[in-house]
């Protein structure tokens, strides 16, 4: 039995896209005030998983330490594909909440958006994935537009066909919708859930908007408290055909609501009290 011990831990890492045991992350290096702290968890391979809770918990941060953009803490054990994260992981991509600052003005959509395919594949690769990835956020024929000419929820479709192009395994994406009307967000979480169908990619997704979480995830981790952990990890077992109307009129759509709104406004009590 002792034998087989390490090759099935080996191969349980390696089948888990993303792996956190004991993470933790401060401000200002080791030194400074500790933001979180001992947070576990696993993001399997095509899975969406949404990071919730209230402003300042540590959502963020968290993203960027799976995305090697903020140091782990010492004794954190952070992996991607079975492999410590030590810095950005092959094949993972950020998508941020600031379109408007990540676009480059002077660029057309489409010239945005093979940016970083540039000195990796000749110009027909980068045409033929540009295409590719305009179509799957239904901006094909604006790919001769320029930034000023969209709208905000098109400029961050352009973002997200920039994530594309590199052909990622995972999506990390931070409040992507945050900033947008309420229509424009549920076409672009219609359009995100089927990115994520055709593509199969592994998606953590940072949001303070229950719903979205719900309407989004296979599973929801609500962070709370100072610092923060994990209050609460819980899948979300509704159907994966998701409808703006119906799915949230489901009574287990309004039974999970209930569940999470329970648990982050006992956990806000608590924290507030302490």
């Amino acid at each position: 039995m002792a034998g087989n011990a390490a090759p099935q831990l080996a191969n349980e890492v390696e089948a888990t896209g993303f792996q956190c045991r004991g993470a933790s992350a401060s401000y200002g290096g080791a030194s400074g005030a500790p933001i979180f702290e001992g947070v576990d968890f696993d993001v399997h391979p095509g899975e969406f998983v949404s990071l919730l809770g209230g402003s300042g918990v540590g959502k963020t941060t968290l993203l960027r330490v799976l995305g090697g953009l903020h140091p782990a803490g010492k004794g954190s054990q952070v992996r991607f594909a079975g492999r410590p994260v030590t810095g950005p992981p092959d094949r993972v991509v950020m998508v941020f909440q600031n379109y408007a600052a990540s676009l480059l003005p002077w660029r057309t959509v489409e010239s945005n958006v093979r940016l970083g395919l540039e000195r990796k594949v000749d110009k027909a690769e980068q045409h033929r994935r540009a295409g590719r990835a305009l179509e799957m956020v239904g901006l094909a024929k604006n790919a001769h537009y320029y930034p000023r000419q969209l709208s905000g929820g098109m400029q961050q479709r352009v973002q997200i066909a920039r994530a594309l192009v590199m052909n990622p395994d995972a999506l990390l994406m931070d409040e992507p919708f945050g900033a947008l009307d309420a229509i424009t967000k549920a076409t672009l979480q219609d359009a995100l859930l089927e990115i994520q169908r055709q593509t199969s990619m592994t998606v953590v997704f940072v949001t303070h908007d229950l719903d979205e979480a719900i309407y989004l995830s296979d599973r929801i981790i609500v962070l709370s408290g100072s610092p923060a952990g994990v209050a609460r990890n819980l899948r979300v077992d509704l159907p994966r055909d998701r409808d703006q109307v119906s799915t949230k009129a489901e009574p287990r759509y309004l039974e999970l609501r209930q569940e999470i709104y329970n648990v982050m406004h006992s956990s806000s009590g608590k924290a507030a009290g302490s």
